[in-house]
């Protein structure tokens, strides 16, 4: 499906901007013209009707989920056999933008909202497991708090498009897996994403991407994981207040 800025998709939507691509479709913001308001488009790939109908249960499961520091998914439709979420829209874009530029209370408030986030999708039954904790996926919100998104569809259903678009590779982003996404069994598990968010720290505190981009593979042969330069390392100002008044939500 071509698709461009000032397009009507799905009668109700005006494409203003394409936003992101990714493995499985796009990301645009759009106009929805009946409540005229600016929202966040995620259009997938072409399915078939069981896959609409996976996609569907997934979605169920995801709209429940309610935490102010996980992006909420408004609504799911199907428009020419492509499925879409309507999630909201955040100008303020994604913590990709501040690598190298976060203040000592901001590199805080990141390890605080997204922890808290991750917390909340691992204590599901059963639990959710990100797979993709990266600064692209990590949007910030109007009031500067920081709000996981991608996390709607699981891992399993994405084998679901894999299939349809004749892709083989795993989920998540090479540079920000941990070592266990490397090994002979690979696994999957919270840790997992206790690592990228290690790894986004990392990044966003230097401006730097650990091991060329490598990931945890360098690591599992060996590596070390090197000291912050004392220009990066944060000081015990917002240790002590990490959960206290100062730092509220």
């Amino acid at each position: 499906m071509q698709l461009k800025n000032g397009d009507i998709f799905a009668e109700h939507y005006q494409l203003k901007k394409l936003l992101g691509v990714g493995s499985f479709g796009e990301v645009w913001l759009a106009r929805n013209i009946l409540a005229d308001v600016d929202v966040a488009i995620k259009l997938y790939g072409l399915l078939d009707d069981n896959g609409i109908k996976d996609f569907r249960e997934e979605f169920k499961l995801a709209y429940k989920l309610h935490h102010p520091n996980l992006l909420h998914l408004n609504h799911f439709d199907v428009f020419g056999q492509c499925p879409f979420l309507v999630m909201p829209y955040c100008p303020k874009g994604s913590s990709a933008s501040l690598k190298g530029k976060m203040s000592e209370k901001q590199i805080w408030r990141f390890i605080r909202d997204v922890s808290c986030g991750l917390m909340f999708l691992h204590n599901q039954n059963p639990p959710i497991i990100h797979q993709d904790i990266k600064p692209d996926n990590i949007l910030i919100g109007d009031d500067d708090k920081f709000i996981i998104s991608d996390f709607g569809i699981s891992r399993k259903l994405e084998h679901t498009f894999r299939k349809s678009i004749n892709k083989v590779e795993s989920s998540g982003t090479l540079a920000y897996m941990g070592p266990e996404r490397f090994a002979e069994k690979p696994l999957i598990v919270a840790t997992s994403d206790i690592w990228s968010l290690g790894m986004s720290v990392y990044e966003l505190s230097t401006g730097l991407v650990l091991w060329e981009g490598m990931g945890g593979c360098v690591q599992l042969n060996g590596a070390h994981i090197p000291a912050l330069d004392e220009k990066y390392s944060l000081s015990s100002t917002y240790k002590c207040n990490f959960l206290g008044a100062d730092n509220k939500q």
